[in-house]
């Protein structure tokens, strides 16, 4: 997820690659279809709904790096200024977190898209792998994909302080690949998209939405970091929220864009996190029974219910984001659900085989995001709100503070930073839009974000 440079308005520099296509590909989709599980026909009843408590994972956006696509140079460098995640230590913080959802005692993981860094085939093979040593401890995984996971031009190995295209992976192979893990247990697939329903334990329903836009991915030569949910597979989705009514089926959705506000601003300022058409699309889950979807995509561990126009939640749909397993604060969620109702728990990672220099991984993780964010904040209040140096050096730690906080969750401004805040909505432009957008980042929206008890219908 290119986030933090679409998230302050950063224009990317296009890094005018094209994608290689080559037989491997297709040897790729042919091996991965050996592993395909017979699919039932869509809307078929199986086991009648139960009542015993159900515990699962949910991961987002773990951006797997192969890192023998490289390391160093000119080129990398750019790469975490534009996105800064920890793609070296990507590999080591899966490794820490699959066993330990393995030892949480869950039935199944759910994994939120952006699987990879950029789409590289090697990085799918790759996570793949570590899916399967999951699975064979009777742990099922289900995936849709992220903005960076199909047709992506921005695969690339790092050569010198150059980069040069590797393959891709089409939306084909993608399936293929993953069909151990989630399409070939599908009980229904969206044929205009890699949307599908499975049943990983009796009586509940995963609805997988695929919320990306990566069709003309190589054509722009960029990925497409918007969402959206086309008319053909919205039908398709209410269709199956109609069957599981009938079938008394307990629904769970997950997808990679949001569908609420996270806070006040983000529809203004990063729209591209929000799936298009934002409000519509929740309204229409909601109306159509979905009391709850897992999101990702943001990197932030938040959750939140619509709310009115006086700014009171809406008690239908409640949007669950989980936060970058590669990016600070490396966390992932436990849910249990008994009774109909999903308690929600965070986990983070918090000891990886990884060089920190001395420090904890927390501390390592989270110095790394607000060193590499902060170049990209002094640069937006420059040229985007006509700061001086005097003014950027004490507005942009206060936008690096909320942006931070806003990551980890349950953000709450001191006393000290309100009083700030207050002070810029005071002033006129620019200083007053700041003030707002702090505001917003730090005004967290009902529910609780790290830990929360929430029903799993509206």
């Amino acid at each position: 997820m290119a986030r933090n440079n679409q998230k302050l308005k950063k224009k990317e520099t296009s890094m005018k690659t094209k994608t290689i296509r080559t037989p491997l590909l297709m040897a790729c989709v042919l091996a991965a279809s050996t592993w395909s599980a017979f699919a039932g026909q869509p809307g078929k009843k199986t086991e009648p709904a139960t009542a015993d408590p159900v515990r699962f994972a949910v991961i987002a956006d773990p951006h797997l790096y192969n890192t023998r696509l490289g390391t160093s140079g000119a080129e990398w460098q750019l790469t975490l200024y534009r996105d800064p995640k920890l793609l070296a230590q990507s590999e080591a913080i899966l490794e820490t977190a699959l066993p330990q959802i393995a030892q949480e005692g869950v039935k199944f993981l759910i994994i939120a898209g952006d699987l990879t860094k950029d789409g590289e085939l090697v990085d799918h093979v790759l996570m793949a792998q570590h899916l399967a040593k999951l699975e064979k401890q009777g742990i099922q995984v289900f995936v849709v994909p992220g903005n960076h996971d199909i047709n992506n031009p921005y695969a690339v190995t790092y050569v010198g302080d150059t980069t040069q295209p590797v393959p891709n992976v089409s939306p084909d192979t993608f399936r293929a690949l993953y069909q151990r893990f989630g399409y070939g247990q599908a009980l229904s697939r969206d044929a205009t998209s890699l949307s599908y329903v499975a049943e990983p334990v009796p009586g509940l329903w995963l609805l997988a939405i695929d919320s990306c836009n990566y069709a003309d991915n190589e054509r722009l030569g960029t990925p497409v970091i918007g969402g959206r949910i086309s008319v053909e597979t919205m039908a398709w989705i209410v269709n199956q929220l109609q069957q599981a009514r009938a079938q008394d089926k307990q629904v769970i959705a997950f997808m990679h864009h949001g569908v609420n506000l996270h806070f006040f601003g983000e529809d203004f300022m990063f729209p591209d996190y929000l799936v298009d058409g934002w409000r519509d699309v929740g309204a229409e889950l909601a109306a159509a029974g979905l009391g709850v979807v897992f999101t990702g995509h943001y990197h932030s561990q938040d959750a939140a219910y619509p709310v009115d126009a006086t700014g009171h939640p809406i008690f239908t749909l409640c949007d669950v984001e989980t936060a970058s397993l590669a990016q600070y604060p490396c966390a992932y969620r436990i849910v249990s659900l008994e009774n109909g109702l999903l308690n929600i728990e965070s986990r983070r990672i918090t000891d990886v085989a990884v060089e920190t220099g001395g420090l904890s991984f927390q501390s390592f993780a989270e110095q790394n995001l607000r060193e590499l964010i902060q170049v990209q904040i002094e640069e937006v209040l420059s040229s985007q709100f006509g700061l001086g140096p005097a003014e950027i050096a004490v507005v942009a730690p206060l936008v690096t503070d909320a942006l931070v906080a806003n990551y980890a969750g349950d953000e709450a401004a001191s006393a000290q930073t309100q009083a700030t805040i207050n002070f810029l909505r005071s002033q006129g432009p620019p200083m007053n839009v700041l003030g707002n957008l702090l505001q917003g980042l730090w005004l967290d929206l009902y529910p609780a974000d790290n830990n929360l008890l929430i029903p799993i219908a509206p």
